[in-house]
């Protein structure tokens, strides 16, 4: 199984449509297995594309249904996500505390033919931390790479211990290029006008901009393309999730990833197609902009979390196929060092996910706000049902929510704080948001959401939280890889976090995948950066 990571946080609806359609009709009962003078084809449709194939650009949902099965990572995640497994790395070690070895392939190839190098792999990496783009962060504990030709090894040099560092050879960051490729074309690299070069199971065949991907088997792959139960791949970029639906009816598209809840019903209603979803690491919540009043007080915050019945957002947004949050905002799975430990101290936390009006009225009384207090609420288009649905709630104990759509274009700046005010302030007092982290860990969320040095623009600490014991847990997190001491370091963190309600926890939402019946695919909790081509399987 392969793994990228892509850049995707802020809300789960960058799925809505910036294409328009370029898939042709097909009438009848579909495309079949094989129907290219002998492949087998797999027909995929999405409303969005990705900017480019460049890994820097993998910043959309979308990436992981084109540019990752071009590249591979050092490593990939193992089926259930908790572990990592050998990818171009064919085995690696951990020296010491500071220092990890990882042994490269023999005779891996490139797209074209050419050699992978061991001058490819350390540009690759070297790229992320000098280039300071999306997944940069990734390497923040990162001293320096250096490689050994002779004996294909890597060596990694840390700056202090990380514990984490284990899943960062399965991201994103660790995909690998061609040097010479990328240097020559620069911004042209991986557009439709330029190339894409890796040592992934497929190759890129062709682009047509806002119409259709092409992707074939890379004959040069070190897995063995005769194993590739896909011989060809087609990704239609169509306009709209309508649009898609209709089509997966009509047996033109085989595999319809992202299924929204209003479109549900017409998969639901098909006989020759199958639902498959699982839960990831996806949380979506309500930010609380801390630095900024009203919410820079901590009674406004909980008087708000008070009114609002997540549970019915839950189930009247997330719909079938989520979950209701608990005030942790990590997903379910993420428990899976020590769930019983987990869910005690859970139960011992204030929930203010459950709606109590006389627990709003207290905090409001407690506030600097007793007579209630006005507030923007930011939330992209696609999402304003869900902001009127809490709209609705906070009205009760005289708190006045006004909703304020922002484009999806838009979404990043918000995120990850780009736009601030001229107080240097993230421009919104409350944002309806969303995060899926890079790996179960329970850090990749606790760290990102609500360590202190995730406030500054480019991070996506979005409520702009700040706790020093917070902070101090989530180091120590870092320094041991013992699972035992680390989940106690979360929970006294978690407990800290959740006692001062920055965030309020919504629901977990599945992935939602329409697969033809004539393929086999198992997702993973994982899936959402482990994706890949190679895991369908032809039903014959």
């Amino acid at each position: 199984m392969k793994n990228y990571r892509k850049l995707l946080a802020g809300s789960l609806a960058l799925l809505l449509a910036v294409g328009i359609t370029g898939c042709s009709n097909t009438s009848g009962g579909g495309t079949g297995a094989a129907n290219e003078d002998g492949l087998v084809v797999l027909n995929v449709a999405s409303t969005n594309q990705p900017v480019s194939f460049d890994p820097a650009d993998a910043n959309l949902v979308v990436n992981e249904y084109t540019e990752y099965d071009c590249y591979d990572t050092l490593l990939d995640f193992n089926q259930d996500g908790t572990d990592v497994v050998p990818a171009l790395a064919e085995s690696w070690e951990q020296v010491d505390d500071l220092t990890y070895t990882y042994k490269i392939r023999e005779g891996v190839k490139f797209s074209d033919g050419s050699d992978l190098t061991m001058e490819d792999v350390l540009y690759s990496l070297n790229r992320v931390r000098e280039d300071a783009y999306g997944m940069s962060y990734l390497f923040e504990h990162v001293d320096s790479f250096e490689v050994d030709e002779a004996t294909r090894t890597l060596t990694v040099h840390l700056t202090q211990p990380d514990s984490t560092w284990k899943y960062v050879p399965a991201t994103t960051p660790c995909q690998i290029l061609k040097k010479s490729v990328v240097e020559a074309e620069g911004d042209a690299y991986g557009t439709n006008e330029g190339s894409v070069v890796g040592t992934g199971p497929y190759k890129f065949v062709s682009w047509a901009a806002d119409s259709q991907i092409v992707l074939e088997k890379n004959e040069y792959w070190w897995g063995g393309a005769d194993n590739l139960a896909i011989d060809k791949i087609n990704f239609y970029v169509m306009k709209d999730a309508s649009t898609i639906a209709l089509a997966v009816k009509s047996g033109t598209i085989d595999f319809a990833p992202g299924i929204t809840n209003d479109v549900l019903p017409t998969y639901e209603s098909l006989s020759n197609y199958n639902i498959i979803h699982d839960f990831e690491t996806s949380t979506a919540f309500v930010a609380l902009n801390t630095q900024v009043a009203p919410f820079d007080d901590v009674n406004a915050r909980k008087a708000l979390a008070y009114c609002i019945d997540s549970s019915l957002v839950q189930q009247s947004i997330g719909g079938k196929y989520s979950a209701k949050l608990d005030v942790t905002c990590l997903s379910e799975n993420m428990y899976y060092m020590d769930p019983d430990k987990w869910h005690t101290a859970v139960s011992e936390m204030e929930d203010y996910t459950v709606q109590d009006y006389d627990k709003a009225k207290e905090y409001l009384a407690k506030s600097k706000y007793p007579d209630g207090f006005e507030f923007d609420f930011y939330t992209l288009s696609a999402n304003v049902p869900e902001a009127e649905l809490i709209q609705s709630m906070v009205g009760e104990v005289g708190i006045k929510m006004n909703i304020k759509e922002i484009l999806s274009a838009d979404i990043f700046s918000y995120l990850y704080g780009f736009n601030e005010d001229e107080n240097g302030n993230r421009p919104y007092q409350a944002f309806g948001s969303s995060w899926v982290s890079d790996y179960l860990d329970p850090v990749g969320n606790l760290k990102t959401m609500f360590h202190s040095s995730n406030t500054v623009p480019g991070c996506a600490n979005q409520a702009m939280w700040k706790n020093s014991d917070f902070d101090a847990l989530i180091d120590k997190s870092y320094e041991t890889t013992d699972d035992s001491k680390r989940v106690e370091y979360f929970i006294e963190a978690s407990k800290i976090a959740a006692d001062d309600c920055a965030y309020i926890p919504l629901y977990a939402p599945e992935s939602v995948y329409a697969v033809s019946d004539k393929f086999t695919f198992t997702p993973s909790p994982q899936s959402f950066w482990n994706f890949s081509y190679t895991d369908f399987q032809v039903n014959k």
